[in-house]
């Protein structure tokens, strides 16, 4: 049958060969889509072959449409024959596979941990051979095992090349992947033609046509549906899809069989397994007599099913599909009770016998309840969310079956599967909950409700950790922490904030946990920091990573970068170790942010790429947004003036509307880029929103960020005055809070802004101060304090902190401030260095001023000043002093 499959495929057959001639293969993946029965599994078997003559190790898997609610079917089948190989992984990987397939005890391993270790393993084995994956019907495959495949799939490397196989029409994570695609379709005429005279050589002219046109160019139909035409007396055809055509003609074939025979395949079709022993014990315990292995002679003599070394193999799974179709309702469920009495494995038996009752049952509601126990404790969390959630059906008592969907809830929160936690929330609005299990419920949709903040919302939230906190402290602190939340988010009022603190200090027992922390962070990043910093300098350690990841938030809520730094780092190291991806996308993302607000924006850009890949691949759109409005600062800080602008519309559009935190951040971005550009007004009138209250991108800790360019902008537009009362107004706050985020831009704004007279005390003790922590502040007080000695013709002393700011500005890519230091370089007859990043600058000035466009031109065209648009035009002539220097103030 393969090789009838295979005429007319050479398109196909061309594609794969491709694929497997690279010596050694390295890093592909191609994903096979077509219908049933077009040939898909035999060009697999194509690949194979292929794969085999070119030395290639073969790791196989399948899907089985029965088996999927068994956690790691599928895995299993991938690295069984590569499982002595364990010994080759780090510890916490090792012991995660492991607990994968039950051979070890231990905690419930994290699933992105189990997927880590699946990608070292192969790329283990690979290292000793080149190694070829083939998996067919990825559709049916177990979640867990579908997701561990999509996962190594993106991180594939080295000699390793994966093909799979889909029908088209389903979906899953592997299909949107976004993997190189071969659809699979219909053969050609001749083909056709090809195939028929092969199977079916006594057709006659009309009925070879009416064949061809019924088959669609399907291979398997053409093999197939001559047979179920002499079946039919009236020689026609049923009209329903193709895949319906076949899934009848092989139930007919079914419906032939002698009784028993019929029963055992029935049996084999409901049974996720192949092994035959047990598909006997099966059989007979319907039957309620023995049968032995002959029975399924019959199947095997029409083409159904093949019996092979103790093993029952359906000929296609349109066999198994049109087998079930045909039977009733009532013959599934006898067979799936035989099954049941036969089987020793409790989890099994527990998920054979759920599938025969019918109505409430809270004996198997329990059991089901400790299957989904069990696939906790391996890490398959999407198969212990579908037991509870069948265990919810079963259960006779609502406020019970309510509890038990909203506890796979909380598992499919913690895999940031939105679209399973918003069913499942629908399911248990429809109980009878209790009031505890109603504020889960509703914290629960809290954790992605991405709508604006309000002040009536943060009331709801706050009346019910009020009410959870006798029975639930830690669902109250929860709640709690997600008011203080949408506080941070957006500007909710004082009124709202207050009732939030008020609530935590309701709650004393809590008040050392990492999320208290937090939320008064979020809520209060003024009047609490000093509570927040000495906590968390007094927290030992620990090798929790989300407590860390937590601190390091509550760190940076405050503005203390340099701690949750610090804090955040851990944190990374210890989810890392444990493949907790979705808590480490969220620790990227924060830890992102603050590497671009210490200066550090190489390993920003670093982490925020990471950070954007595995919000995305873990279903974080909210941290996805996030990191997004990082981007925009990132490329507004690195000088991409046109993209930071086009991302920052693009932000403001799908996130950004009402939440202050973003907007805020986004208005810092604008600002600096008319800053870069010496549209100074513009600038000033930009940033100077970001500290008034009735603005929308008002937020009071964002704001601390930006008052270093706000007070450069002041000074260029000649707004001195404005700004040194927001100065003033801001030292008072600066007594009310530690946070080095203020003090440091105190520091510069009071240089900055300061008469000539006072100006050289403020450098100086700015740059007394320790910013080991602030590359970009010190550079920035450097440049300041250097242009400003420049202007008293105190060159020398100029020269060597410019000097110094240059090589701080190029070695964490900030272009802009490093083309105002060369400005500055160029005015004191000094020689100037230029880094790779500028290469990119000096072409697009090249190619405009090649179209003979004026410096002004080109400026406005690339949002520079037309001072650094000469500087580069003169690159390659001797450097000259002088030239428009009064633009760089």
């Amino acid at each position: 049958m393969g090789a009838a499959l295979l005429v007319g495929r050479d398109r196909e057959i061309a594609v794969l060969a491709r694929l497997l001639e690279r010596t050694p293969p390295s890093g592909a993946v191609l994903l096979m889509l077509g219908d049933p029965g077009i040939g898909k599994s035999s060009l697999l078997h194509e690949a194979e072959s292929r794969g085999r003559a070119r030395g290639l190790r073969i790791l196989r898997l399948a899907g089985v449409e029965c088996e999927a609610t068994f956690p790691f079917a599928g895995l299993h089948q991938l690295v069984g024959p590569v499982l002595d190989r364990v010994s080759l992984l780090p510890r916490h990987e090792r012991e995660a596979l492991l607990a994968a397939f039950g051979l070890v005890d231990g905690p419930p391993p994290e699933p992105f941990l189990i997927n880590l270790a699946v990608v070292d393993l192969l790329a283990a084995v690979a290292a000793d051979r080149p190694l070829l994956v083939l998996a067919d019907d990825v559709q049916w495959m177990d979640p867990q095992s579908h997701e561990v495949l999509t996962f190594v799939g993106r991180r594939v490397a080295g000699p390793v090349v994966i093909i799979a196989v889909m029908r088209r029409g389903h979906t899953g994570p592997f299909l949107h992947a976004g993997f190189p695609e071969l659809s699979v379709g219909g053969v050609d005429d001749d083909a056709a033609a090809q195939i028929l005279s092969a199977h079916a050589p006594g057709l006659t002219p009309a009925e070879q046509r009416r064949i061809r046109r019924e088959a669609l160019g399907n291979p398997l139909a053409l093999r197939e549906l001559p047979i179920a035409l002499a079946a039919l007396p009236s020689g026609g055809l049923r009209p329903l899809t193709l895949s319906d055509r076949l899934e009848h003609a092989f139930a007919g074939r079914g419906a032939e069989l002698p009784s028993a025979t019929r029963d055992a395949v029935l049996v084999a079709a409901v049974d996720p397994a192949d092994d035959l022993a047990e598909i006997i014990a099966g059989t007979s315990a319907l039957r309620g007599e023995p049968v032995t292995p002959e029975v399924f002679d019959p199947a095997q003599a029409v083409g159904l099913v093949t019996v092979e070394e103790g093993r029952v193999a359906f000929l296609h799974p349109l066999v198994r599909s049109g087998i079930l179709q045909a039977e009733s309702l009532a013959r599934h469920q006898s067979a799936h009770r035989a099954l049941a009495d036969t089987l020793d494995d409790v989890y099994r038996r527990t998920w054979h016998s759920a599938q025969f009752i019918v109505g409430p049952d809270d004996r198997i509601a329990d059991a089901l309840e400790a299957n989904a126990a069990q696939a906790l404790s391996r890490g398959a969390v999407i198969a212990a969310i579908n037991d509870l959630e069948r265990s919810a059906e079963l259960t006779s008592w609502s406020a019970l079956r309510g509890h038990r969907l909203l506890v796979a809830a909380g598992h499919a929160f913690g895999m940031g599967r939105e679209d399973i936690v918003h069913e499942l929330r629908q399911s248990a609005a429809r109980t009878d909950l209790t009031d505890l299990d109603r504020a889960r419920m509703e914290w629960l949709g809290e954790m992605f409700d991405h709508t604006p903040g309000s002040a009536a919302r943060v009331n709801e939230l706050c009346d019910l950790a009020v009410r959870s906190a006798p029975a639930d402290p830690d669902l109250s602190l929860d709640l709690l922490l997600a008011a203080a939340l949408r506080c941070w988010w957006a500007d909710t009022g004082p009124a709202a904030r207050a009732r939030v603190v008020a609530c935590l200090d309701r709650l004393p027992e809590t008040a050392g946990d990492p999320r208290c922390l937090a939320a008064l962070s979020a809520v209060e990043p003024v009047l609490r920091a000093q509570q927040v910093v000495e906590a968390l300098t007094r927290m030992p350690p620990g090798d929790d990573g989300d407590a860390l990841r937590v601190m390091g938030m509550a760190a940076h809520g405050v503005g203390h970068m340099a701690l949750a730094t610090e804090l955040l780092a851990r944190s990374e190291v210890i989810l890392r170790q444990q493949g907790r991806l979705g808590l480490l996308s969220q620790v990227l993302t924060t830890q992102s942010v603050t590497h671009v607000l210490l200066g550090d924006l190489v390993r920003a850009a670093d982490m925020a790429e990471e950070g954007k890949r595995l919000a995305a691949e873990t279903g974080q759109p909210a941290w996805g947004a996030g990191q997004l409005v990082c981007d925009v600062l990132l490329k507004a800080f690195v000088g991409d003036a046109q993209e930071a602008l086009r991302r920052a519309i693009e932000a403001e559009l799908r996130e950004a509307r009402g939440r202050n935190v973003m907007l805020s951040m986004l208005q810092l971005a604008r600002g600096l880029v008319s800053l870069t550009a010496g549209r100074n007004r513009d600038a000033y009138r930009t940033l100077r929103a970001i500290f008034d209250p009735a603005e929308p991108s008002f937020h009071q800790r964002n704001g601390f960020a930006s008052l270093m360019f706000l007070a450069d902008a002041a000074v260029r537009a000649g707004h001195r005055e404005d700004a040194r009362e927001l100065v003033a107004e801001l030292e008072v706050i600066a007594r009310e809070t530690p946070s080095p985020l203020l003090q440091v831009h105190l520091l510069y704004a009071r240089a900055v802004l300061a008469a000539d007279e006072d100006a050289e005390d403020c450098y100086l003790a700015a740059l007394r101060q320790d910013l080991s922590h602030w590359p970009y502040a010190r550079a920035k007080v450097e440049l300041a304090y250097g242009s400003w000695l420049r202007r008293q013709n105190r060159v020398h002393e100029a020269r060597s902190l410019l000097t110094s700011a240059q090589s701080t500005f190029d070695r964490i890519g900030a272009l802009p401030c490093g083309d105002e230091v060369r400005l500055e370089l160029r005015a004191t007859g000094a020689p100037i260095d230029w880094p790779e990043s500028s290469a990119e600058r000096l072409r697009q000035i090249t190619e405009l001023s090649a179209l003979r466009l004026a410096d002004d031109e080109i400026a406005e065209r690339l949002d520079l000043r037309r001072a650094v648009v000469a500087m580069y035009r003169g690159r390659a002539r001797p450097d000259t002093p002088g030239e428009d220097i009064a633009a760089v103030g």
